[in-house]
């Protein structure tokens, strides 16, 4: 049976090939193989390599190809020496092709690449050019060169010759090789695309292929000389373009396409054997869509596909060799990333889910089809299946017909990763076993609610994707009750969906997410650890605050969760403002089997803070981002603000400032201006100018927060400024000053803007002093003390003690502790140690503090690390941490109740951007990313901890990576909570 090959790469770079007679995706044998692009024509398939080369793989089934190579030995008569290879000025070489003209001695014959061998050695040709054999080794004479030669010698024969022959082989079928640069010592030529077609054109046996490529520059290339005997050609050779192209399909006949960097389309007229390179360019618009633009384009024998760059696909009707412009547009169902037309135009698309696809019913009499297949096969012995990058289909026989193709080709769903994927499939929701479904259902259902939102696509091309949403609640024969979040939505016109069950959920929060106000992520352990949490957003801010109530409700229940926030919870706060906590248990903090972070389940707490400190005795603390603070007064459930103690309640409001900068360079012709250079940042921007950030574009953080000023220069900027508000440097982003000088060619200065968010909180105000860090003292559960030690900074970085601190009170006064300067950071820890850092970054220890001497009595200077700058510390019972202005964590060495001080500091990690110790000296920290995740799933502020803690090993030894990114604070000082066993030593 004939067969025809498809060719995949993965996103790895990785080649497949899925024949119609095997039925199976099998990879390359060549394992170090990584191709970007493939492109397959009749016999033989092209790739660009990863480096740059172009590699070319020939069907093992052909048949061999020999090349014969042949020179021509030249003699001369002379009356002294008779016939001898001293010939005249005039004369052609002694050895030389049959014209004469080029110099080819033997020794001038070498192989074109490696893919040849030699099949013997040189010999020379008995047949003379009558084709009779000689008897005088194969020479044949002519009176004078260029004459007719004959093999028969005359009396006036001056001159003559002899053939040598030396024949090669092509040994590499079967495997990709590379082909021979045009110039050996200059580097390849840098092609981005490549495409093979025109092998029906010629009615002969051995059909020419003609090969185009796109190099990065936007150059179109044209390979010549591909014969049947030379399948690697010769040469490349330019081909002119009006303008710079991006990528370029050829069809098996004489259609070429190709898409311009602007997205306009060019097809290439007057291609034919005699000018395979064609004559002239026509632009042709591109489906009409709002963004405009095409992206990829593949072309058939008689059919042209295109991908707009909202990634529909649409059909060009009416091309044929005659109208290779086509008449016009016709749009197709589904999204594709790239397609490519196969045999009798069958075509293959690669999804935006990376997932393979065929598209059904393409036949003469209709060749746009009737829908999308998705494809998966087999890949080699295994059940394993890939994800390729790109496809092209290869036609390697002239007889296979396309009931053949389709009968052979199995279809599955293709959604699976390959095993070799370091970050497995992103939807962990779909892919739960069928019979935990099964038995969900046959359980009685409670309720069902339904509802409308939009889920941002967690594949490319990342947007919003209205869908369908349903909770469906019930409860088995033990009355526990369980459900599952459905979330349903239509793919290449087939009805899909996800689930996660309720019992998984960790957390429930709300983000910030481009085009949508309104938007939470819902997060499982399993794409806690792919960094990639299910996004969902509703049309108003009730209905989100609505679904976050009803699911984080549900998750209460499946957990068995009530009331509020134990005295043992652990507080953090997103960088959103939204305050979360966990309820511990005593495997969080065991030696052995300890629970993995991303198993913790946080729940929401209404209110808004910048930070919040808490202690095992139920004092718990909070600022503001506008330096209020404020006290925790909740009771009842907390997960729902109908349900909590009327009393409890208060109006809590929060501000915040918001940054905009303006840039300016300076030219010789107009002085500063906002005309800056193509690799400058925005003229309006943030403050690393990465993002675009106007006046009128810049936004509150959500809806529920207000503008309660208008923009204004910022004259209070670090640095200086000005009159007029600028700072000045060299080039971006060299570090700015006040005063302009010769060498400052660019400029900024910042616009502030203030907003606030009001709301009903169970958060009651202490009142009149700003603060910038609060501490509370953290001990164990079974204490008991008169006053809780709380102490604060304020604003301005006075230090502060609060008087009569109860669970039940949040004090009556603050007592100001003095200092002979401002400080930032501070944090009191076991035997009322008191530990700060000062604003210029020194480090200070306040000695003589215990419950009948709240203040203490002095500071003592501390040195801190060499060459570093602190910026935040924590102290626990016996062990003290602190974090530099390098995300660095340190730990202080040496602490003992006679020199609480401790003797040095010693590096524990990096990748640290806040530290919180607990009362049992554990150690937890929000890290700056994820080492091993990839930057695109990289976001800021993921909640760790630090495992191994004990007493005979207080440093740790690894790290926990949890929730995450967008955690900006963590507290973990009420937590007391310990393993039963002889790990923790309890003081008396």
């Amino acid at each position: 049976m004939s067969s025809s090959l498809l060719w995949a790469v993965d996103v790895y770079g990785k080649v497949y090939s899925l024949s119609t007679t095997r039925g199976r995706l099998e990879r390359d044998e060549d394992t170090l193989l990584e191709l970007k692009r493939v492109t397959a024509g009749q016999r033989c398939s092209w790739g660009i390599g990863c480096d740059h080369h172009v590699y070319l793989n020939i069907d093992p089934r052909e048949v061999p190809i020999h090349y014969r190579e042949e020179t021509y030995e030249n003699q001369r008569w002379n009356p002294v020496d008779g016939f001898t290879d001293v010939l005249l000025p005039t004369d052609r070489w002694a050895w030389s092709d049959l014209t004469g003209v080029t110099a080819q001695p033997l020794h001038s014959f070498l192989l074109p690449s490696d893919s040849w061998e030699w099949e013997g050695d040189w010999y020379v040709d008995q047949v003379c050019a009558g084709g009779d054999p000689t008897e005088t080794g194969g020479w044949e004479y002519a009176v004078d060169f260029p004459a007719n030669f004959s093999r028969e010698k005359k009396w006036n024969s001056c001159v003559c010759r002899r053939r040598w022959i030396r024949d090669r082989i092509y040994k590499a079928r079967g495997s990709w090789t590379k082909i021979p640069l045009d110039h050996p010592k200059q580097p390849p030529l840098p092609l981005s695309d490549l495409s093979c077609g025109g092998w029906e054109m010629s009615d002969q046996p051995g059909r020419y292929h003609f090969l185009w490529g796109v190099s990065q520059q936007g150059q179109v290339w044209f390979r010549s000389g591909i014969l049947p005997q030379v399948p690697e050609g010769q040469c490349w050779e330019e081909v002119e373009a009006p303008r710079e192209v991006a990528q370029i399909s050829a069809g098996p006949g004489d259609l070429l396409w190709a898409v311009l960097w602007d997205g306009q389309l060019l097809v290439r007229t007057g291609i034919c054997l005699d000018s395979p390179t064609g004559s002239s360019w026509v632009v042709v618009d591109s489906p009409p869509v709002k963004e405009g633009g095409t992206i990829h384009v593949a072309v058939g024998v008689s059919v042209v596909w295109a991908i707009t760059k909202d990634y529909k696909v649409w059909f060009r009707r009416g091309v044929n060799s005659h109208n290779p412009c086509g008449s016009g547009w016709i749009s197709i169902g589904g999204e594709m990333m790239m397609v490519d037309v196969g045999l009798n135009d069958q075509v293959w698309g690669v999804g935006e889910d990376r997932g393979l696809y065929f598209r059904k019913g393409v036949t003469p009499s209709e060749p746009s089809g009737r829908g999308w297949i998705p494809v998966s096969a087999q890949w080699g012995h295994s059940k394993e299946t890939v994800q390729p990058r790109s496809v092209t289909y290869g036609v390697h026989t002239e007889n296979a017909h396309f009931p053949v193709f389709l009968h052979c080709i199995r279809f599955h769903v293709f959604c699976m990763l390959t095993s070799q994927n370091k970050y497995p499939c992103k939807w962990p929701y779909h892919l739960v076993n069928t019979w935990t479904l099964l038995q969900f259902h046959k359980r009685t259902c409670i309720s069902k609610t339904k509802g409308s939102m939009r889920w941002w696509r967690d594949w490319k091309p990342y947007r919003w994707v209205d869908v369908g949403v349903a909770l469906e609640q019930s409860t088995n024969v033990n009355g526990k009750r369980d459900a599952i979040f459905f979330i349903y939505f239509t793919q290449y016109d087939e009805k899909k969906y996800l689930h996660v069950f309720i019992s998984d959920v960790t957390v429930l929060v709300p983000v910030l997410k481009e085009n949508s106000h309104h938007a939470f992520a819902v997060y499982t352990s399993d794409n806690t650890k792919q960094r990639w949490p299910l996004i969902l957003a509703t049309q108003t801010e009730k209905d989100m605050a609505d679904w976050l109530s009803l699911l984080a409700g549900c998750c209460c229940e499946a957990r068995g969760i009530r009331g509020t926030p134990s005295r043992q919870a652990l507080w953090s706060v997103t960088s959103k403002g939204d305050v979360m906590v966990h309820e511990p248990s005593p495997c969080l903090e065991a030696p052995a089997h300890t629970l993995p972070c991303d198993m913790m389940f946080w729940l929401q707490v209404p209110g808004h803070l910048r930070c919040v400190e808490s202690n095992s005795l139920g004092v718990v603390w909070g600022i503001g981002y506008d330096g209020t603070a404020w006290v925790y007064s909740g009771s009842g459930s907390f997960f729902h603000l109908s349900t909590l103690n009327r009393a409890t309640l208060h109006t809590q409001t929060d501000g915040r400032t918001v940054y905009i900068y303006e840039n300016q360079r300076w030219n010789p012709m107009t002085g500063y201006t906002d005309k800056l250079l193509p690799t400058d940042r925005f003229p309006w921007s943030d403050d690393n100018g990465f993002t675009e950030c106007t006046k009128s574009t810049t936004h509150p953080p959500s809806p529920q927060w207000s503008w309660v000023t208008e923009w204004a220069v910022d004259f209070a900027f670090s640095g200086g400024t000005d009159k007029e508000g600028w700072q000045y440097a060299a080039d971006f982003p060299v570090t700015f000053h006040g005063n302009k000088s010769l060498k400052d060619f660019v400029r900024r200065r910042r616009w502030v803007r203030k907003c606030k968010i009001t709301l009903t909180a169970p958060w009651q105000e202490v009142p009149p002093i700003p603060l910038s860090d609060i501490t509370v003292l953290p001990c164990l559960a079974q204490s008991s003390m008169e006053q809780v030690p709380v102490w604060g900074l304020s604003d301005k970085g006075d230090v502060l003690c609060r008087l009569g601190v109860t669970p039940q009170n949040p004090g009556s006064s603050w007592l100001h502790v003095g200092t002979d300067q401002p400080f930032k950071s501070i944090s009191i820890g076991g035997g009322h140690q008191v530990w700060a850092i000062a604003r210029d970054r020194a480090v200070f220890y306040r000695g003589s503090v215990s419950a009948s001497n709240p203040a203490g009595e002095c500071w003592y200077h501390i040195p801190s690390p060499p060459k570093q700058s602190l910026r935040q510390l924590a102290v626990g019972r016996t062990s003290v941490y602190t974090v530099d202005e390098n995300s660095n964590l340190w730990y202080r060495q040496g602490l003992t109740p006679s020199y609480p001080q401790g003797s040095a500091w010693e590096l524990i990690s990096n990748n640290v951007t806040k530290v919180s110790v607990g009362p049992l000296d554990q150690v937890w920290v929000i890290a700056d990313w994820v080492p091993g995740c990839p930057s695109e799933l990289s976001v800021p502020g993921a909640v760790c901890h630090r495992l191994g803690v004990g007493p005979m090993q207080p440093k740790g030894q690894s790290w926990d990576y949890g929730i995450g990114g967008g955690w900006e604070h963590i507290s973990v000082r009420g937590s007391s909570t310990c393993h039963p066993g002889p790990y923790w030593i309890h003081p008396p």
